[in-house]
């Protein structure tokens, strides 16, 4: 399994979950196909073999010493390459097969200015299987929610104004409810109190959360979110299964 990004040769430290998915993804892959990981760093696609070597790269042979050498070229003659896929990491960031999404990812966006607790809540995403993307604007969020879906989303009020002016929040108010009950909606900010239930259902975000405990999100989201699932996980499986 590749480790890092031949772009920006950056270390992509996926967990294992996310490996496994790319693992199954390979093995129903077609020879001769090719599976793009969108890189979390530099956004470029990196595309694997069905046996997860990077395509493209050249075979080598071990000396005896146990240094590569490029292998001896082929005798057959050369085929012309074809043209390369499109790149369109651009669009969407995620793991593809070519013209095909293979594998769902639990994507959250991040619209918080830049500071140590916008980092604070990427990780404690990351650190349970997400991957999180950090929209330059509420226009842009938006943009982005109209392509891919996402699991998750944090908005700080210092990011695009309270909820009573938040372009972004209120598209999240507007949203229909078939797509907005699959999104957990994290609203941060000085004027919250958090985990109180109440404001959090004013504001129809599923948990709020003050910018002084925003040091111990990881927790505060693993308890809201194992709330949700108590209370919400049953319904959400039998409008799965009622709707086919």
């Amino acid at each position: 399994m590749v480790s890092h990004c031949p772009h920006c040769e950056k270390t992509l430290q996926l967990n294992e979950a996310q490996q496994d998915k790319i693992r199954a993804a390979l093995a129903k892959m077609q020879s001769g196909g090719t599976l793009k990981v969108g890189c979390p760093h530099c956004k470029q696609a990196i595309r694997l073999n069905k046996d997860g070597s990077l395509a493209g790269e050249k075979n080598v042979v071990q000396q005896e010493a146990g240094d590569a050498l490029p292998s001896a070229p082929s005798k057959s003659p050369a085929a012309i390459e074809p043209p390369m896929y499109p790149d369109i990491s651009w669009l969407v960031d995620g793991i593809y097969k070519d013209k095909e999404v293979v594998v769902d990812v639990l994507k959250v966006l991040i619209l918080m200015p830049d500071g140590p607790e916008k980092d604070l809540v990427a990780k404690a995403f990351t650190d349970v299987g997400y991957f999180a993307e950090f929209p330059e604007s509420a226009e842009d969020a938006m943009a982005q929610m109209r392509f891919v879906p996402v699991a998750a989303v944090v908005l700080h009020t210092e990011f695009d104004g309270g909820p009573s002016i938040s372009k972004f929040h209120k598209y999240m108010e507007n949203m229909p409810m078939s797509k907005r009950r699959l999104i957990y909606y994290v609203l941060v900010g000085k004027e919250f109190s958090t985990l109180y239930d109440l404001e959090a259902l004013t504001c129809s975000a599923n948990i709020v959360v003050n910018d002084t405990e925003i040091e111990h999100i990881d927790i505060i989201l693993n308890k809201g979110m194992q709330d949700y699932a108590e209370l919400f996980g049953p319904y959400l499986e039998s409008l799965k299964a009622a709707t086919g």
